[in-house]
């Protein structure tokens, strides 16, 4: 038997997700099928089955796809300890214009508590894995001060995506955020 071309199998997942998502944010959530799914991506129950156990993990993957990863937690990481705001402002631009729909989605009154909930655990885990942190403080105030900034950013974002970015583009909340971070609540 003749193998699938992983471009092939990668796009084919891609349309089960993308179809999945067309039915999740559309007010039907609770009542979403296999057969809705497979009708709308234009396959079958066993292609669908062949990807996913069923639609719980397709959710799983779904929002799995949507958490920050190493490598752009990484490239923030050195944009912010060299003040590159530029680059800072890229690498959130790019994120909206990616995924910035199904995370404003996500972080919504009809979004998903899971993914809320895995977003926080990422960003501290990201955080803790790559911030300088005072190690001989005690893990309990390293942990502290972890949580705090991982809810800063987290809720900074819902906000604003919350306020359905309308009261700033994604250029102005990230250099608002840099003057923040960088200089506190009062400009000098």
């Amino acid at each position: 038997m003749a193998r699938k071309q992983p471009e092939v199998t990668a796009q084919t997942r891609r349309n089960f997700i993308d179809a999945y998502w067309d039915l999740y944010s559309s007010d039907r959530a609770d009542k979403i099928t296999v057969r809705m799914i497979t009708d709308r991506a234009g396959y079958n129950r066993g292609t669908f089955y062949a990807y996913f156990s069923d639609i719980d993990d397709l959710h799983q993957q779904m929002e799995d796809e949507l958490l920050p990863s190493e490598e752009n937690f990484e490239k923030l990481k050195k944009a912010t300890v060299s003040k590159n705001s530029r680059e800072i402002m890229e690498i959130f631009t790019q994120m909206d214009r990616t995924i910035g729909k199904k995370l404003s989605f996500l972080l919504g009154p009809k979004g998903s508590l899971s993914f809320q909930s895995k977003l926080k655990s990422s960003l501290k885990r990201l955080i803790l894995k790559h911030l300088p942190l005072d190690l001989q403080e005690k893990e309990s105030v390293i942990d502290y001060k972890t949580d705090m900034l991982c809810g800063v950013f987290y809720e900074t974002v819902r906000y604003w995506y919350d306020q359905g970015n309308r009261q700033f583009t994604a250029e102005e909340m990230t250099t608002l955020m840099l003057q923040m971070i960088f200089s506190g609540l009062v400009e000098s």
